[in-house]
């Protein structure tokens, strides 16, 4: 089974707002629909330790498409992804996209926002998905996800992890004063070929819900970018720089 340390108890049943309290997803581009596919467009987040993407390196982190057979950057080395089914509380609909992590040698590499907050409580959550073709490849790898500053889970793509089934991980947690909150997704593989791992729907809203945490305060000013570049670069577990190969399924 996929070996996943998560923040707070996975929900199982779909969110339904009260008519005073709006569900507004606090999180820009969550579900990866605003931009095109492959490697250029990637509205709203920021990219930190990106792989260079040359022919004998590495690459980097992309969008890809649901429902289709194309090769890196546009999809998972012609394996199909579908879309995702996972039962979530986001409040996107599933769309036609989602990120991919497929570096070989990645070292924290991340794609991340800042997002200012008032006090409250916040469910966040989001969507993951693992491709047979990448669980064949012999090395291991890792996604730490952080959602408006709460660290949701560490996600471990093992060799026993489950294929192609689309798994959520969620928590509540009491922002306790207004400032800016780091959203992270870090990933870590640990040699040539590694394993890879499919997101979606990555959310974070308001909630009358019980926190089961407390964040503490935060400063209520943006980071500078290099401030901001190394706090990012702080999130995850340090992997192996290699390279990896594809095995595409017949």
């Amino acid at each position: 089974m996929i070996k996943t340390m998560v923040f707070a108890a996975t929900a199982a049943t779909v969110f339904v707002a009260s008519p005073a309290l709006a569900v507004v997803n606090m999180i820009k581009n969550g579900s990866f629909e605003a931009g095109s596919t492959g490697t250029g467009s990637l509205p709203h987040w920021t990219r930190t330790n990106t792989p260079d993407n040359k022919p004998t390196q590495d690459q980097p982190a992309s969008v890809i498409g649901y429902n289709n057979n194309l090769g890196y950057p546009h999809g998972a080395y012609g394996e199909q992804v579908t879309p995702d089914t996972a039962v979530s509380q986001s409040p996107d609909a599933v769309g036609t996209q989602a990120g991919y992590f497929v570096g070989d040698h990645s070292v924290n590499e991340s794609w991340s926002q800042l997002t200012y907050l008032g006090a409250g409580n916040y469910k966040v959550g989001f969507s993951y998905y693992l491709t047979a073709n990448g669980l064949r490849n012999v090395n291991n790898a890792s996604l730490s996800t952080t959602i408006l500053g709460v660290p949701v889970a560490n996600t471990m793509i093992t060799s026993s992890s489950a294929a192609r089934t689309w798994f959520y991980a969620s928590g509540v947690a009491q922002i306790t004063a207004a400032g800016h909150y780091l959203t992270s997704l870090v990933f870590n593989s640990n040699g040539i070929p590694a394993k890879d791992i499919v997101v979606d729907r990555v959310f974070g809203i308001r909630t009358t819900d019980e926190a089961t945490a407390i964040i503490p305060d935060t400063p209520s000013s943006v980071p500078e970018p290099q401030s901001w570049a190394m706090m990012i670069a702080g999130f995850g577990l340090v992997g192996a720089v290699m390279r990896r190969q594809r095995h595409v399924p017949a």
